[in-house]
């Protein structure tokens, strides 16, 4: 017959279950599940970061041409920043009256970010007005006129930037609406992690700040096709294949010409021309002449008689590489 607990065990025993029950409750307070928000895990790497500074730079070194040349006035875009923050950190600064413009992604189904100090955008718009852009002007709202010239300048940014990608991320690239900072939220959330390119502006000897917030679409389909690519073998049979291309090439023909330098020849002197007439240029008869193939001048010749034909006998091989010769 087993033996009837005491009851100090049953006291003992009833200690130990408390003991391991609070014990769970607080591994299980540790592994409490929260949520995993994915627009907060991307990091981009240096060679991401690499790829869009070299990208947006081309699209500033195009800026300053096309924008300058619709302006009608010398444009300087420099690159000062590419990093990545939210949303709610990209507009803390930001004051009415602010110029943000929505541009539209239409193959990603999703909304970028225009940012421009509205000291830049009333310069602009008096040089489109016809001004000199050099005016100092209170910084106010814009009238619905302004606002709708405005918005070609915009256009004329988001041609370029859709030209400056093309080789990475084939994408339209729209404007959609200006924005108030109230509304920007509607397009994406707070947490919303951006990537961000700020820029410095000079027009006119005023200078001013632009920077463009890509979302995490926008920057995931971006920086998908600038990771390096590992170096390919080469095939087995290249070799043969070269070998090949250059026999090929070897039998294909190009124009040649032996040309006299350039002489100048005065007008009363091609006035009196006539035939059998003898002008003596500015070359001895004992130097070479150039011989250009294909357009370049690879060598220096003298002209001979090869039987019925006339020829060329080499006398100097140059080097394509301007101003470098070699005998």
């Amino acid at each position: 017959m087993a033996e009837t607990p005491s009851q100090e065990q049953i006291n003992a025993l009833m200690q130990e279950a408390k003991r391991s029950a609070s014990a769970v409750q607080l591994k299980g307070k540790a592994q409490t599940a929260s949520v995993f928000d994915l627009r907060q895990s991307k990091q981009m790497s240096e060679s991401e970061t690499r790829g869009i500074t070299a990208l947006q730079e081309s699209f500033a070194r195009q800026i300053n041409d096309s924008l300058g040349s619709y302006l009608r006035a010398p444009v300087e875009m420099k690159l000062v920043t590419v990093e990545q923050e939210t949303l709610s950190t990209f507009t803390k600064d930001l004051q009415e009256p602010a110029y943000v413009a929505a541009l539209r992604f239409p193959s990603l189904n999703a909304h970028a970010l225009l940012q421009i100090d509205m000291s830049l955008v009333f310069q602009m718009l008096d040089l489109m007005f016809g001004g000199d852009g050099k005016q100092q002007i209170d910084v106010r709202e814009l009238t619905v006129i302004e606002e709708e010239i405005f918005e070609s300048a915009i256009r004329v940014l988001c041609d370029e930037l859709r030209s400056a990608w093309q080789a990475v991320l084939a994408t339209e690239i729209r404007f959609d609406r200006r924005v108030k900072l109230s509304q920007i939220t509607t397009l994406m959330p707070a947490s919303e992690k951006l990537l961000l390119t700020a820029f410095d502006v000079t027009i006119a000897e005023n200078q001013g700040k632009l920077a463009f917030a890509f979302p995490a679409a926008v920057a995931t389909a971006l920086t998908r096709d600038l990771a390096v690519e590992p170096e390919r073998a080469e095939p087995a049979n290249s070799q043969k294949n070269r070998a090949r291309l250059q026999e090929l090439l070897a039998n294909c023909s190009f124009e040649t010409e032996l040309m006299l330098p350039p002489s100048s020849v005065s007008v009363r002197e091609i006035f009196g021309l006539k035939q059998g007439s003898i002008i003596v240029l500015n070359v001895r008869a004992t130097e070479p002449i150039q011989l250009n193939v294909a357009g370049k001048n690879m060598f220096l010749a003298m002209p001979v008689g090869c039987g019925a034909q006339r020829g060329a006998e080499i006398e100097r091989i140059l080097t394509i590489a301007p101003d470098k010769e070699t005998k």
